[in-house]
């Protein structure tokens, strides 16, 4: 992990800010959503499940800059480690982008697709919440899951995320991170060793060599049992 006093961790921000990207309104530029085929631990088609069949696309924000001052990793970010990554800056840009993006999927997968939000970075704003809102509502085939550290019900953006998770429980597949036991709707918990996994949880079997990625097991939008990650 960095320092604790190191830059990045005192300011919020990534290690790697020459990796933020701006979004751009020129639609031949690049694309903010990702083919999960690039991502070894996500996969690229869903193959079991209620899912079963949709692509997987991605999208990665920055990490801490939309983060929470309170997520259990602050400093043992991943991110760390992700130098070639490209983030894409949160804001009216990425808003524009993503609307035109999911349309787009809509229409070439009229049956189903799913979106993971965020490989880094997190929700950073009510109205970017009412944003995914709106294109859940708009688009029939669109799916989402991930994983968010706001889970502070005082946090305007937080209680945005669980009334969205209530509101679309078969198309929100959101996971709060490390929200205290028990909670209203799915979460996690973070381990060092597979000895501290709580009863009722079930260990990511992606990380203990169960399956190969997220797109061959299906738990996460499968399951109302906690998670347990073993801390990267």
């Amino acid at each position: 992990m960095p320092p604790h006093d190191h830059p990045a961790i005192m300011s919020g921000r990534t290690i790697f800010p020459t990796r933020v990207l701006v979004p751009s309104r020129d639609l031949n530029g690049p694309r903010v959503l990702k083919p999960g085929a690039n991502n070894r631990k996500l996969g690229g088609l869903i193959s079991k499940g209620r899912w079963r069949g949709f692509p997987i696309y991605l999208l990665t924000l920055e990490e801490r800059r939309t983060c929470p001052r309170s997520c259990h990793h602050w400093r043992s970010c991943f991110g760390n480690v992700m130098s070639f990554t490209e983030r894409f800056q949160a804001g009216p840009e990425l808003h524009w982008r993503l609307e035109r993006e999911v349309a787009l999927l809509d229409i070439d997968h009229p049956l189903g697709f799913a979106i993971r939000l965020h490989v880094l970075g997190d929700f950073y704003s009510a109205a970017y919440v009412e944003l995914w809102r709106t294109l859940l509502e708009r688009h029939r085939a669109l799916h989402v899951f991930g994983f968010t550290a706001r889970h502070d019900k005082s946090d305007p953006i937080a209680a945005a995320i669980i009334a969205l998770a209530h509101d679309q429980p078969d198309r929100f597949a959101m996971r709060f991170s490390n929200a205290p036991y028990p909670f209203e709707v799915p979460s996690t918990i973070s381990i060092e060793h597979p000895y501290q996994k709580p009863a009722d949880a079930i260990i990511c079997p992606e990380q203990t060599g169960r399956t190969e990625s997220c797109s061959t097991c299906g738990l996460c939008w499968a399951t109302s049992r906690r998670i347990a990650f073993l801390q990267h």
